[in-house]
């Protein structure tokens, strides 16, 4: 049997995360899972590369779960599961229910779970299964809390008005129940 290896990440970024509830897009099973964008990862990305190595030999090209953001530098890891993740918050102490925020894009976690290896329809890898997650900042929504709009601009696009410009109200209305009390007289 395949050898599984404990991981915890070095803190790090959440890209597109299903944590708090399974991703049902491409698996009706549904899987929980997220990037994690980090500056340092040598430790883990040495760790898998060695299990692989051990796992396929030295000469087999294998698939790992990491990838370098051209923009910012940073190695981005992912990270899945069938099963729900355990979550902690930053002292380390267990959350459950309500206790665990809605975690966006942005959140600052950590992850934690098993290295290993696989090998399907002639495709050899290693993958990080996910067990937990520790949240150190939360983001819990899209609009990272500028819910204010914007300034008023003069002389631009006023939606109630042009809609009163180009559309009598009351006429349209009578016209339609017009219409509904003559289709209710066929009948």
């Amino acid at each position: 049997m395949a050898r599984r290896i404990k991981f915890t990440t070095p803190a790090g970024t959440a890209v597109y995360p299903h944590l708090n509830k399974p991703d049902v897009q491409f698996n009706p099973d549904g899987v929980y899972k997220t990037s994690l964008a980090m500056d340092n990862c040598d430790d883990l990305l040495a760790l898998c590369e060695e299990l692989g190595r051990e796992e396929f030999g030295d000469k087999v090209k294998f698939k790992t779960p990491f990838n370098r953001d051209e923009e910012s530098g940073q190695m981005v890891v992912k990270v899945k599961s069938k099963y729900a993740p355990m979550f902690f918050d930053s002292t380390g102490e267990i959350m459950q229910g309500d206790q665990v925020p809605q975690l966006w894009g942005g959140s600052t976690l950590k992850l934690g779970g098993t290295i290993s290896a696989y090998s399907v329809s002639g495709s050899k890898g290693i993958s990080l299964q996910l067990k937990k997650v520790q949240v150190i900042t939360p983001i819990s929504g899209s609009n990272d809390g500028d819910e204010s709009g914007f300034d008023a601009v003069d002389g631009g696009y006023i939606a109630k008005e042009i809609l009163k410009e180009e559309f009598n109200c009351d006429e349209q209305d009578a016209d339609e129940e017009a219409m509904v009390q003559e289709s209710a007289s066929r009948f």
